[in-house]
């Protein structure tokens, strides 16, 4: 077979001849299996074009930083976003050339395997990269040399293939069956990636799909998957139940295949209206684009990426060329690497672009309500106020909801749950499976499922709320849920935004931030409160502020919040403010003919004369009855299948279901809905929808606006920070070869030096190791524990003697105190000097100063030389100085005489413990007051000459400079600043280039604008080569 022939291997057919695929898919198998098909191929692989060596250039350049990944979890955290970001694009630029991977040149086999750890780890940590994944898939797939990896892969689970939904702009081949079927004909054993329990329990209809599509396997594989242990899993369900379960956890995948509601039924004015108010919104979202204020990039995510990638070869390449330049002191920056971790850290925004959709309003207006909607979550919100912040992340095809949460706030609430549960009051009210889902949350696994994550919602809302009721929880103690990191965190697949384009879904992620309810009378402080709304303001790109349409008049709070964030100019603007009139409902005028409409206009008229100032006009104003409209979604999710007379006599003592029969039946609803069938069960719940007016088209154009204009917003934002960036790079090259015009304040720096010399003795005090009082009286009384008595004639001699050698022990015992403190005190003055060397080379780069003049000064300044060895040093306490404290004490010491007949007068002198200790006591004293002096010698002096003379040279360069002379010694021309001439011709063109476009672009950007991308990339790195290699640029020179 012809690589073109492999190249929708596995999905297909086996090529002919190729040995049957290993049953147990072990490694060795697997390996050996993958190198025997490779083997097959009776052509030579084909030579790579250079076309399709540039397009791998992006893969062979993210594999050794997927290796250093899966090798660190701290690099997997920090760098893991960005890693993916150019892993995925490595593999999409050879989607259409995917036999180029079976002979691409890898510089290390592992690369391989460690891609697929990535991939498994990645999907495990975030699903949000999920439907990302799945494309990648696809292409490692295509190509048996890298597909053998996951036959060596361990712990092949984590590739929840069975929590997915397809996507549908790329077509059959990346569904979430088509990948598993893959897996399947590489033979992968179907126990080993899909646990049987959880996917016949949560994904039937991800099962039922695979066995219907399993005739697309060999018979061999067929048979294998009939008898592995997830096909008795499905075998032992009741399948014709399960087709019309109440809870089927994959609803938010199979809603989306429902046809919309203007082609099923025709509901006249209630689609009128609902449709009227989506298109006012896209209206609105379009005026604003189209009045220029706010116009989307003219280049795309992944085009930004490469520009990125670009401006850090281009910054490295000028590091290059600037290291002659350094004077080489320790922590020295050189001015491209610090512009190459500016652009990094570009990057890394880049890589986890967020639009943040903030839900607030006062308490019981509907907030909770209206993101269930919003976000297609079909369950009903919790009994109690929301008490914790629930920031709703849209991830594209992923079919179950993921709620995770930090492990601070995990144990925060672990806690309050223990204090509730000592509590008799909360017996009679605790539930059994609500608290079993919040107390597995706390243990740090993620909850899944609508019903699981609904569970635990309510369950840590009732913590809250519940210990605040009781008084177990004080209203202080809840200002830490106010803080941003403490939330709580639901992936899941907005379902309004399933048609979106996909390259606006991979420009970043959207989350909508569901705030705790505000009640100052006694649940929240009120300044608590009001911190944390005005703060998620601020983060914000957009703001739904949820209102009570009944109620007349907006909170106080609420306003000033909004117009002290406005009045700040950070993120939020008026245009990205919607006012949502939750409750039209309970307007009189409802229900009458023709009442929505009516309702909805006096609704918008009355919030715009509320909110007048801070929104643009009535096209800001949502009419809306959240309620309605996740009731109706609920009981399409609660009733899949026919109904029957039990299902309505199960339902019909359940609240949320008589609510929604007495809303659109009236009182006599229980004999009208035993007659009803499927289709007008479902007709009337979408007609309950379309009164609620939260809708699929509505939500859609409040949710899709975010992705049109802020996200786009964001990228422009880091070009615009890009160019900054190279403009003041551009300006510190200049300075570097020509000095600037700006004088040196050289007063400022001699108060500068002041300040940092004080700074510096107050650091080395600190770093004194000295013994403690108590330390020298232990001393003591180790060395006289009890009264010592000298008698003989000599008595006067001995006393000197014992008090010299007690002095010389001490100090003894004390002289590591003192080399430690020499050498603290001289590794911390280093550090210290360092900093100051920077402060300097800051002030002469502000000044002005060229790069020659500047590196002799700061050469000068390196020739600071500090103790190297302080063991080698002598004591700090002088002999003479201790032979003084020794005769002192000794002649304190009490005499007593005795006269004898015949005899010389014997004197006695008793040494006490008291005299003891109070010689050491004056002996430490002294020793720590040497030392001091010692280190001053040591560390302060020489760092004081060398500020001094540095501070001399500073003063003569600016002196020269004053008079317009070059400072003797300096040669501007000893350093070649050739390459800046070349710099400063591209890198603006870096920062231009998604200018260059023209303002007419479409959303979807067109394949010329990466084309072009890419040729001015090659281009640029062709300057870069001639800059890093002068000799290239004499030889071009030299062809022409």
């Amino acid at each position: 077979k012809t690589f073109s022939d492999l190249a929708m291997w596995p999905f297909n057919f086996l090529p002919s001849g190729e040995p049957a695929a290993p049953k147990g898919g072990g490694s060795s198998g697997g390996a050996s299996s993958s190198r025997a098909r490779t083997g097959t191929t009776t052509e030579a692989p084909p030579s790579l074009s250079p076309r399709v060596v540039e397009r791998a250039s992006r893969l062979l350049r993210a594999l050794p930083q997927v290796s250093d990944a899966v090798r660190s979890l701290r690099t997997f955290r920090d760098d893991g976003p960005k890693t993916w970001n150019d892993l995925r694009h490595g593999l999409h630029d050879l989607r259409r050339d995917a036999a180029a991977l079976e002979v691409l040149p890898l510089t290390a086999e592992h690369f391989i395997d460690d891609t697929w750890e990535f991939i498994l780890a990645l999907m495990k940590a975030s699903p949000k990269f999920s439907r990302q994944i799945m494309e990648a898939l696809y292409v490692l797939l295509l190509s048996p040399r890298w597909s053998g990896g996951i036959l060596r892969a361990k712990d092949r689970g984590r590739l929840t293939l069975w929590k997915l939904s397809s996507s549908s702009s790329e077509g059959e081949g990346v569904s979430p069956v088509s990948l598993t079927l893959g897996l399947l004909r590489l033979g992968v054993p179907a126990d080993e990636f899909l646990p049987a329990a959880e996917v016949v329990e949560t994904a039937p209809g991800f099962v039922e799909e695979l066995f219907a599509r399993s005739t697309e396997l060999e018979d061999e594989q067929r048979e294998d998957l009939e008898i592995s242990s997830f096909s008795e899993a499905w075998r032992a369900a009741d399948v014709p139940k399960r087709q019309h379960s109440e809870f089927p956890a994959d609803f938010l995948q199979r809603q989306t295949s429902e046809p919309p509601i203007r082609e099923c039924i025709s509901m006249g004015s209630l689609t009128d209206a609902n449709n009227a108010q989506a298109a006012s919104i896209s209206a609105a979202s379009a005026k604003i684009v189209g009045d220029g204020e706010e116009r989307r990039p003219e280049c795309r995510k992944d085009v930004v990426d490469r520009l990125l990638d670009l401006a850090c070869e281009a910054f490295e390449c000028a590091a290059g060329r600037l290291e002659p330049m350094l004077s080489g002191y320790a922590g020295e920056q050189n001015i491209a690497l610090s512009a190459r971790a500016k652009v990094l850290d570009f990057r890394q925004r880049q890589c986890n672009l967020q639009a943040q959709l903030v839900v607030c309003g006062p308490c019981q207006a509907g907030k909770t309500s209206l993101t269930y909607s919003l976000v297609g979550f079909a369950a009903l919100p919790p009994s109690v106020p929301s008490m914790v912040i629930t920031r709703w992340v849209h991830t594209p095809s992923l079919a179950v909801p993921r709620l995770t949460m930090p492990e601070q706030l995990a144990g925060l609430l672990q806690g309050w749950s223990e204090r509730l549960e000592a509590d008799a009051a909360l017996a009679s009210a605790s539930e059994p499976q609500a608290a079993g889902a919040g107390l597995r949350l706390v243990t740090g696994e993620a909850v899944e499922g609508i019903d699981a994550v609904a569970a635990a919602l309510e369950h840590i809302h009732h913590i809250v709320h519940r210990g605040r009721q009781l008084g177990v929880l004080k209203a202080q103690e809840l200002e830490q849920l106010c803080r941003p990191n403490m939330s709580l965190s639901v992936e899941v697949a907005f379902a309004a935004l399933e048609s979106l384009e996909e390259h606006l879904a991979d420009a970043g992620t959207l989350s909508l931030v569901d705030l705790p309810s505000p009640d100052s009378d006694w649940l929240w402080e009120q300044q608590d409160i009001a911190n944390l709304c005005r703060r998620a303001l601020q983060e914000a790109d957009g703001a739904l502020v949820v209102v009570d349409s009944c109620r007349h008049g907006a909170p106080r709070w609420l306003m000033d919040s909004l117009k002290d964030v406005l009045n700040q100019e950070r993120l939020l603007r008026r245009e990205d403010i919607w006012v949502v009139a939750n409750r039209i409902d309970q307007q009189p005028e409802f229900f009458s003919e023709g009442g929505v409409a009516e309702a909805c206009d006096h609704v918008k008229k009355q919030q715009e004369d509320n909110f007048r100032g801070l929104i643009l006009g009535q096209d800001h104003v949502i009419p809306a009855a959240a309620r309605l409209s996740l009731l109706a979604l609920y009981g399409l999710r609660r009733i899949e299948g026919q109904p029957s007379a039990s299902l309505w006599n199960t339902f019909g003592k359940q609240p949320w279901f008589s609510q929604v029969c007495a809303t659109l039946f009236g009182v006599r609803w229980v004999a009208h809905v035993r007659s009803m069938d499927r289709a007008k069960w479902r007709q009337s719940l979408r007609e309950l929808q379309c009164l609620g007016q939260v809708t699929g088209p509505l939500a859609s154009s409040v949710l899709k606006t975010a992705y049109v204009r802020m996200l786009p917003r964001s990228v422009a934002r880091v070009m615009s920070d890009l160019a900054q960036l190279i403009s003041q790079f551009l300006a510190s090259l200049r300075a570097l070869e020509e000095g600037g015009t700006a004088a040196i304040d050289v007063d400022r720096l001699r108060v500068v030096t002041l300040q940092y010399m004080q700074d510096v003795k107050e650091r080395l005090r600190h770093k004194i190791c000295a013994p403690t009082e108590k330390d020298v009286r232990r001393l003591a009384q180790g060395k006289c524990g009890a009264p010592v008595v000298f008698e003989a004639q000599d008595a006067a001699e001995l006393n000197e003697k014992f008090f010299a050698v007690l002095a010389r022990e001490a100090l003894a015992v004390w002289h590591p105190f003192f080399t430690q403190s020499i050498a603290e005190c001289c590794d911390e003055a280093g550090k210290a000097h360092q900093k100051w060397q920077r402060s300097i080379d800051h002030h002469l780069m502000k000044g002005g100063v060229d790069a020659a003049t500047k590196q002799k000064i700061l050469l000068d300044s390196k020739n600071l030389r500090l103790v190297s060895d302080p063991e080698g040093l002598p004591p700090p306490l002088e002999a003479d100085q201790r032979d003084r404290l020794v005769a002192e004490h000794a002649s304190k010491v009490p005499v007593t005489s005795a006269k004898q007949l015949f005899m010389p007068t014997q004197k006695s002198y008793i040494v006490t413990p008291e005299v003891v200790c109070a010689f050491l006591l004056d002996l430490s004293g002294a020793w720590v007051k040497a030392g001091l002096s010692q280190i001053e010698r040591l560390c302060l002096v020489p760092i004081h000459k060398n500020c001094e003379d540095m501070l001399q040279n500073v003063e003569e360069l600016h002196s020269h400079r004053l008079a317009g002379m070059i400072p003797p010694k300096v040669r501007r021309s000893s350093f070649n600043f050739a390459f800046a001439r070349r710099l400063e011709e591209v890198l603006p063109q870096i920062a231009s280039f998604h200018a260059q476009q023209g303002e007419d672009l479409s959303d979807a950007v067109e394949a010329e604008e990466a084309e072009r991308c890419e040729k001015f990339c090659n281009e640029v790195r062709s300057v870069l080569r001639e800059i890093h290699d002068p000799s290239l640029t004499s030889a071009k020179a030299l062809a022409c």
